[in-house]
């Protein structure tokens, strides 16, 4: 199908007089309510034909243009001055500037002219969009810039213009606030006018071409179906006369008709055309000497008109209205006396999707040679296109289960007559998609729409109700519950909890394809439940299956590690979050001797384990990021410490110690969550802390079991603020530790019983915690021996205190 009606001539402005342009000569913001009155002046340098043009703005930082008002009311105007303004103003036209006598057509109330004054305003060419003149540098906001005219006003030099980009020489500026001192808004007449030096004063010396052309008209000799095949004549109408042209010329066909030279408002002819062909004149001589149209006839400019098949805009068959999805304006396409509008804006800075559509079908195309979609499209803002298509499989009953073939993209408004022969079949749909989410949301209306063809029209079958229905139920990460902690893979059985938000009653089961049993929560009646799978074991894989409704299909599935449910016995034991900045050393945890907040932060793990443990490629991370990587070969001895600085230089720390790969901890003051992650992705520790900001760490209290508080408020440290990969509950001199040795005996024991000794005999207290940190004995011991009968086989730790000295040691129950 060729495109049809729609007159493919974009004039193309090669050269263009001085004299025969519109010149922006003022712009005003006035500083009543509202900014007004506003006022933008324009003066027609020779004869100008305002059909011809547009106006634009730029608002605020946008770097867009918009608001595009055609000046083709202000019809033709020579060597005078016609003035834009808000619309609702003309009584403030006549009072602010008793200069102006309000007439049409040389006054245009618009709100396009409802700028502020720091827009930016220019005139194109209306065919090919050439800038012929501009106010204010693109794309800059000009609050606090030299050409700001907020509440005030920007006039032209005499003798200077039109600009094709903002040139601030040319202009003289009143400066921003100007008319705020006359403070007679709400009292009488204000005197704009006569602040700024007058309206309608702008001259220019510059010669002016007196002629004027207007749009072409294209005259077919036949009306054949088919590309370049019809002769042509084209009508060039122009106004005014000017002695000084001394021919008109064309280097792709024959000119006739009127001589501009002599004969005023006449018509240039050229012949020897045909569709396809380019053409164009040139006046020559005297100050129209260059200027210059040209352009192409369209392929099928005089192909017949086509037969409706079906009007979608006055039928009894229209677009289907689909929505996949809205924003939070729930914005789609409406339809209104067969007309169809989709404005996608939904406040500033809005970036959420709306991906709505028109669906029509399905058309049987058998016998079809030929088909057009053709309608009329205008456009508000800029930056959304629509994409016309089509499918031979609708079966989805939903555009985004289709698979689409684009025939032609929208992006500017205009007579459409797209071509859709190319499409085939028995179960054809044709769509127009409006699909952003990135902040620009054109606004579109399409009118007279309707599918055209020669020959044979298709013929539409049964239309089925499209069905976009969106799941109301959002699964979330599942979560294991082992049922028991026994070292070794695959030998402790979970429940696997499957939290969910929303609910939707159309959901008739939820499913497993493991071996497993669903239970929990019911989707479709109660809302942000629990899905839970149980009968599963570590290393067993899993799934779950939504079925029904608008959540039919809806799965999530994993497995179960196989050393999920294995005893942790990593502990992190201490944390600094807050060190001290004093220069005293108070706050110089890392021992380089440098007191600095990001490096000196620490956290401390232990190994409560009877064995080694390889922590390479485990990953500490805090609540915004992964902060470190501990590097292959870190090895962490059972009964042992490692601590992690956020940098500097560790001295003089036994045992393990490294600072952050990523260079920094990031630890809050008031609080943060710090997990220790395994080198299979398991999370091993998530440790929630609270508020650790009085400049010390906090500290488990007992050791490895206890709550994380203050360092210094601990029991038998002597106030110390911190204590890196050491018990928080103990400070000894080199003197004490000599003197205070604890040994525990048999370890591992089957007895019932075990002995505690140290190097004095003085008092010992004995508290003993099972592996989770519960207290299960507090005792006192006189004879050195405690009584161990009434505890399961499984790893304790043994917290034993003696005068000012404590260890903690690992005792096993066999």
């Amino acid at each position: 199908m060729k495109k049809l009606y729609f007159l493919c001539l974009t004039m193309l402005v090669v050269a263009m007089s001085y004299g025969q342009t519109p010149i922006i000569t003022a712009i005003v913001d006035g500083d009543c309510s509202g900014g007004n009155p506003k006022l933008l002046e324009i003066y027609a340098s020779g004869t100008v034909d305002f059909s011809l043009y547009t106006l634009e703005n730029q608002t605020n930082a946008n770097t867009s243009w918009g608001n595009a008002q055609d000046l083709s009311a202000l019809g033709m105007v020579t060597n005078s001055f016609v003035y834009i303004t808000t619309a609702g103003s003309e009584t403030a036209i006549g009072t602010d500037f008793p200069s102006i006598t309000f007439t049409n057509p040389n006054v245009l109330a618009t709100n396009t002219m409802n700028v502020n004054g720091d827009d930016r305003v220019r005139i194109i060419l209306t065919s090919d969009s050439t800038v012929i003149d501009q106010f204010g540098a693109e794309g800059i906001d000009g609050s606090g810039q030299s050409w700001e005219y907020a509440d005030s006003y920007a006039k032209r030099n005499n003798n200077t213009g039109p600009d094709g980009g903002f040139n601030e020489v040319n202009w003289t500026f009143g400066g921003a606030g100007a008319f705020d001192t006359l403070g007679v808004c709400q009292t009488g007449p204000d005197t704009f006018e006569s602040l700024m030096g007058g309206i309608g004063t702008y001259t220019s010396t510059g010669g002016s071409c007196g002629v004027q052309l207007a749009s072409p008209t294209i005259v077919c000799s036949s009306n054949t179906i088919g590309d370049n095949n019809d002769g042509v004549t084209i009508n060039i109408s122009y106004t005014g006369v000017d002695a000084g042209i001394t021919t008109v010329t064309s280097t792709t066909a024959t000119v006739t008709g009127d001589d501009p030279s002599t004969v005023a408002n006449g018509v240039i002819t050229l012949t020897g055309l045909s569709e396809g062909d380019t053409w164009d004149i040139t006046l020559n001589g005297g100050d129209c000497d260059g200027t210059t149209i040209s352009a192409t006839v369209d392929s099928a400019e005089c192909d017949p008109t086509p037969n409706t098949c079906f009007d979608l805009s006055g039928g009894a068959d229209l677009f289907e209205l689909v929505s996949v999805t809205t924003n939070a304006d729930t914005d789609e396409w409406t339809e209104s006396s067969g007309t169809y509008s989709m404005n996608g804006f939904c406040g500033g800075g809005c970036m959420e999707e709306s991906n709505t559509w028109l669906i029509f079908g399905p058309l049987d195309m058998t016998g079809v040679t030929d088909l057009s979609l053709i309608f009329d499209a205008t456009e508000g803002f800029d930056g959304t296109e629509l994409n016309v298509q089509y499918t031979g499989d609708y079966s989805s009953l939903c555009p985004d289960g289709a698979t689409w073939t684009s025939v032609q993209t929208i992006s500017d408004a205009g007579s459409y007559n797209i071509d859709m022969s190319a499409a085939s079949g028995t179960n054809v749909f044709i769509g127009i998609q409006y699909l952003d989410s990135d902040g620009s949301f054109s606004s579109w209306s399409l009118s007279n729409v309707s599918l055209g063809a020669f020959g044979t029209c298709p013929s539409l079958g049964s239309r089925p109700t499209s069905d976009c229905g969106m799941c109301d139920i959002t699964l979330q990460t599942e979560n294991y519950v082992c049922a028991t902690n026994t070292a070794g893979n695959d030998n402790d059985n979970v429940t696997i909890n499957i939290p969910y938000t929303g609910s939707d009653a159309s959901i008739v089961s939820v499913t497993t394809t493991s071996s497993g049993i669903v239970g929990g929560d019911n989707p479709s009646g109660t809302a942000d439940g629990t899905i839970t799978i149980t009968g599963l074991g570590e290393g067993d894989a899993w799934d779950i299956t939504i079925n029904g409704g608008d959540c039919d299909g809806t799965t999530l599935s994993g497995t179960v590690p196989s050393a999920q449910c294995d005893p942790v016995f990593l502990v992190i034991n201490e944390i600094h979050a807050d060190p001290s900045n004093n220069a005293n050393g108070e706050g110089d945890a890392n021992g380089d001797g440098t007191a600095e907040f990001d490096n000196d932060e620490f956290v401390e793990i232990y190994n409560t384990g009877t064995s080694s443990i390889d922590l390479s490629d485990y990953t500490l991370s805090d609540g915004a990021a992964l902060r470190h990587t501990f590097p292959t070969g870190t090895v962490l001895p059972a009964n042992s410490f490692i601590t992690v600085f956020g940098g500097g230089t560790p001295t003089g720390i036994s045992g393990l110690v490294q600072t952050a790969s990523t260079g920094s901890l990031g630890l809050n003051n008031g609080g943060d969550t710090i997990t220790l992650t395994d080198n299979n992705a398991v999370d091993i520790i998530v440790e929630i802390y609270g508020s650790a900001g009085n400049n010390q760490s906090i500290g488990r209290s007992p050791d490895f079991t206890g709550a994380f508080v203050d360092h210094s408020t601990i029991t038998g440290n002597g106030g110390a603020l911190f204590s890196p990969n050491n018990e928080n509950d103990v400070t000894l001199s080199t003197g004490d530790f000599e003197s205070t040795k604890f040994s525990i005996y048999p370890n591992p024991t089957n007895t019932g019983f075990i002995t505690i000794t140290s190097a004095n005999s003085d008092e010992i207290n004995v508290q003993v915690f099972d592996i989770l940190g519960k207290q299960i004995k507090n005792e006192t011991l006189t004879n050195n021996t405690l009584n161990v009968s009434n505890l399961k086989s499984g790893v304790y730790l043994v917290k034993i205190t003696q005068n000012n000295a404590s260890t903690t040691k690992k005792l096993v129950i066999k």
